[in-house]
C-alpha cells in the first residue's frame, strides 16, 4: 500500500474510506464502486482539480485490496465467520465488550449496526451515543491553521450518515430519520461547546447532508411529514443552531414537507425570519422570499408567487425577472425605467452586477433599434478586453464603408501602437479573417502558445508561414527551456504541425535534428517518440 495512505477500510458494501497524509494535513477520502466504476467518490483536500490525484491513488489501492482478497486459497483461508461459529456465546460478548472498552471506533461500529435492535433503544438513543462519541473529537486550536478551509472531516459523523443512506436504501426510514436527528442536534451542541475557529474549518457537509437525508426522503408515503414539520419548526429555534449556520437547512426541509395542510405556518415562519432583517435589499432577505416563492408555486399559486417578485423589486433578482418579463411583452419603456430607477438607487453601491443590467439595456436596444446605445453599450463590454459575440454586436452597427473607418481605431485601442502584444488585436484579426495582418502579427510576437492559439486562422491561408513560425519557436522553446513538462509541449506542437500541409516532414526533420543536438536530454529522447506520424 502507498506510505502516505494512513487506514482504508469498507465501511460497508462497495463504499470505502481512507485517510490520506498529504502536504496539507490529513485528508479524509470516500469511494463508492460498481465492480470496476466508481460511482461516488469525495476527498477533502484542498487541490482545484476534479477529481483530484488521491482519488485516483485511493482507487487503485482498494483493487489491489480486492485482488490480494481473491489471491488466497479457500482451502488455506481460516475465516473469522468459522472461529466465531465455535466460540461460547459469553465468551463472545465478553471478548468483544472488552475490546470495544479500548476501541471508540469498534464501540462506534458496534452501536451502529446493532442498536436499532436493541430492546433498550429509546427515541434519543442515537443522540446519547453520538453526544458522547463526539466529545472524544478534539482539535488543537494552534492545529486548525494547517488545515485549508473546509478540510476538517469528523470520522464519526461520516459512519453515521453513512448508516442514514443505508437504512434508506433499505426504506427503513424511521432510523434514518433518527441518525439524521441525532447528527443535526448534536453536531450543532458541538460546535457550540468547541472553540470558536473550528466551525469555520469543518466540512460544511455536516451542516448540509442530514438535511439534504431528510429532504430527499421527505416525500415518501411512509415518512410522517406532519410530525418531521413539526420537529423542525420547533428545533430551529434553539439558539445552538447559529453557530453552526443551520438556519438555511431547516427552513429549506420545511420547505420540502410543507402543503396546504400547514401553509400557513410555514409562510409564519419565513415571514417572522424576514421581519428581523433590516435590510430588505439584502441576500438573506431574497433567499427568504425566494423560498416563500417557491412554496406558493409549489401549491399552484403562481399569481400570488409573481406578487412576491414584484413587490421586492428592490433585490436585484427580482427587479431582473420583471424587466425580463416587460422585454418580453414589448412594454420597453416600462423596463427601462425600471433599470434606470434600480441603478439610481446603487449608485454609491458595488454589490451589484454591472454586465447584468448592460445587457438587458443592450437587449431592449437592439429590439428598438437604438443605434447610439448598441454601440455605447455594446462597446463598453469589449473595451477592455475582446469579446466575440459583443464585438459581433457593436459591428453590426456600422455600414460596410463606416466600418472600414472604425476597425483601424479599435485595433489602435487595444494594440497601443504594436509596443507589447494584445491577445485582442489577435482575436480580431483571426475574426475578421485577415490571415495576413494576423500572421504579421504573431510573427512579431511569436511565442510557442501564441502561434499554438492561432495556427488554425493561419495554416489555410499559409500553410509554409505558418510551419515556419512553428519552427521558429519550438527552436528557441527548447533551446532556453528543459523538464519533461517542457518536451511534453514540443510534442503537443509538434503533432498539431504534422496536421499541416507539408507538416509531416517538417516535423521529421526537427525530431531527428533534437535527437542529436539534445541527445544527452534523455527525458526529450524518451518523449519525442510520442510523436505521432
Amino acid at each position: 500500500m502507498n506510505n502516505d495512505i494512513l487506514s482504508l477500510q469498507e465501511t460497508s458494501a462497495n463504499s470505502w474510506q481512507a485517510k490520506y497524509s498529504g502536504n496539507y494535513g490529513t485528508y479524509t477520502i470516500r469511494i463508492k464502486i460498481d465492480g470496476r466504476k466508481m460511482i461516488d467518490f469525495s476527498c477533502s483536500c484542498p487541490s482545484e482539480y476534479y477529481p483530484c490525484k488521491h482519488i485516483a491513488i485511493i482507487k487503485e489501492a482498494i483493487y489491489k485490496r480486492i485482488a490480494e482478497s481473491k489471491k488466497v486459497p479457500k482451502e488455506e483461508a481460516i475465516t473469522v465467520e468459522e472461529v466465531l461459529k465455535n466460540v461460547p456465546h459469553q465468551e463472545l460478548i465478553a471478548f468483544i465488550a472488552r475490546q470495544a472498552k479500548y476501541n471508540p471506533e469498534l464501540t462506534n461500529t458496534i452501536l451502529l449496526e446493532f442498536i436499532q435492535k436493541s430492546t433498550r433503544k429509546t427515541e434519543n438513543t442515537y443522540s446519547l451515543i453520538l453526544r458522547k462519541a463526539l466529545k472524544e473529537v478534539d482539535f488543537d486550536e494552534d492545529d486548525l491553521y494547517d488545515y485549508h478551509e473546509d478540510s476538517i472531516s469528523i470520522d464519526i459523523l461520516d459512519e453515521w450518515l453513512a448508516k442514514a443512506e443505508d437504512y434508506i436504501a433499505q426504506n427503513r426510514f424511521d432510523e434514518a430519520i433518527a441518525i439524521c436527528k441525532a447528527c443535526i442536534e448534536e453536531y450543532a451542541e458541538w460546535i457550540e461547546e468547541s472553540a470558536t475557529d473550528v466551525a469555520e474549518y469543518v466540512d460544511p457537509v455536516y451542516q448540509d447532508k442530514p438535511f439534504d437525508l431528510l429532504t430527499g426522503i421527505a416525500s415518501r408515503p411512509a415518512v410522517d411529514s406532519l410530525k418531521l414539520f413539526s420537529y423542525c419548526s420547533i428545533e430551529m429555534d434553539k439558539p445552538k443552531y447559529t453557530t453552526a449556520d443551520m438556519s438555511d437547512g431547516f427552513n429549506n426541509l420545511l420547505l420540502e414537507l410543507a402543503d396546504n395542510n400547514n401553509a400557513d405556518e410555514f409562510i409564519a415562519l419565513q415571514d417572522a425570519l424576514l421581519k428581523k432583517i433590516t435590510d430588505r435589499s439584502s441576500f438573506e432577505a431574497q433567499r427568504i422570499i425566494n423560498r416563500k416563492i417557491a412554496f406558493y408555486n409549489k401549491i399552484n399559486q403562481p399569481i400570488t408567487a409573481w406578487q412576491l417578485v414584484t413587490d421586492n423589486i428592490q433585490i436585484e433578482g427580482f427587479c431582473k425577472q420583471v424587466v425580463e418579463k416587460n422585454i418580453s411583452d414589448q412594454k420597453f419603456t416600462e423596463a427601462k425605467k425600471l433599470i434606470s430607477d434600480f441603478l439610481s438607487t446603487r449608485q454609491n453601491s458595488n454589490f451589484y452586477n454591472h454586465g447584468i443590467w448592460n445587457d438587458l439595456i443592450l437587449n431592449i436596444a437592439q429590439k428598438e433599434a437604438d443605434i447610439p446605445v448598441i454601440r455605447k453599450v455594446s462597446f463598453s463590454f469589449i473595451e477592455n478586453f475582446f469579446q466575440t459575440e459583443y464585438y459581433r454586436i457593436y459591428k453590426s452597427s456600422f455600414n460596410k464603408n463606416e466600418w472600414k473607418n472604425e476597425l483601424p481605431r479599435i485595433i489602435e485601442h487595444y494594440g497601443k501602437k504594436g509596443q507589447y502584444f494584445s491577445e485582442s488585436v489577435a482575436n480580431i484579426f483571426a475574426e475578421e479573417k485577415d490571415a495576413a495582418n494576423l500572421m504579421k502579427y504573431i510573427e512579431n510576437h511569436l511565442t510557442p502558445e501564441r502561434i499554438d492559439n492561432y495556427h488554425s486562422y493561419l495554416a489555410p491561408a499559409f500553410p509554409k508561414e505558418t510551419l515556419e513560425l512553428f519552427r521558429k519557436a519550438i527552436n528557441l522553446y527548447a533551446e532556453k527551456n528543459t523538464g519533461r513538462n517542457i518536451y511534453e509541449y514540443i510534442v503537443v506542437l509538434f503533432n498539431k504541425m504534422a496536421k499541416i500541409e507539408g507538416g509531416k516532414e517538417m516535423v521529421r526533420t526537427m525530431v531527428a535534428q533534437y535527437k542529436t543536438q539534445y541527445k544527452n536530454r534523455r527525458a526529450m529522447i524518451e518523449i519525442l517518440n510520442k510523436v505521432k506520424l
